[in-house]
């Protein structure tokens, strides 16, 4: 069996993966096309995608049909995902990285979880050499790049054939178990206000 639920992995599933991945919420907004003199403002010269390097960082990316793409961290909980103040935090952090698109419209707004594993590296494992189970998961953040050769690695291990890099941590270890379970939400809360902070005075 391969698991390859990511951030929506039910801690019912399998003992194997619970507990194992902490879903965080992610969101991403589009704009509507731009015109010729707004890329030209913004200096869009390639369609690569970047990030900055805030705590809570933001990650966008002008795409090919000339809108631009850019999301970030979100709500805590599912039930705040809605929250039209996501949305305006997304907007704002338009006006200030590209000001010439101060205001734009966007009308495309999406949210989901991403699975963060406690060490942030992800694994693609047999975590019991006992059992027919594995997974590829705790991509943090990093895997709409690294998943499709995840998938990739973890349908070779299915079928019981050797990985060159058999021995780096990805391959060799499971995915650590997430410490004070019941109070990771306090956490997180606290250290989101933390990083607000640090990314106010940088």
């Amino acid at each position: 069996m391969g698991i390859a639920t990511a951030g929506y992995t039910s801690p019912n599933l399998n003992k194997l993966t619970a507990y194992r991945n902490m879903p965080i919420m992610a969101n991403s907004v589009w704009t509507r096309t731009l015109t010729d003199d707004e890329i030209e403002a913004c200096g869009f010269r390639s369609t690569i995608f970047m990030t900055d390097t805030r705590k809570l960082r933001y990650y966008y990316r002008f795409l090919p049909e000339k809108r631009l793409q850019i999301g970030s961290r979100s709500a805590i909980s599912g039930a705040d995902a809605q929250n039209p103040r996501h949305l305006q935090i997304v907007q704002e952090a338009i006006a200030r990285k590209f000001p010439a698109l101060a205001g734009i419209e966007t009308p495309f707004f999406s949210h989901g979880w991403m699975d963060i594993s406690h060490d942030m590296m992800p694994r693609i494992v047999q975590p019991d050499p006992k059992q027919s189970v594995f997974y590829a998961q705790g991509y943090s953040g990093n895997g709409v790049s690294f998943s499709a050769y995840a998938s990739k690695q973890m349908a070779t291990l299915i079928a019981g054939e050797k990985i060159k890099e058999a021995d780096l941590p990805i391959f060799s270890s499971p995915l650590p178990s997430h410490p004070l379970r019941p109070l990771r939400r306090l956490g997180q809360r606290a250290l989101y206000k933390y990083f607000q902070v640090l990314d106010t005075v940088r």
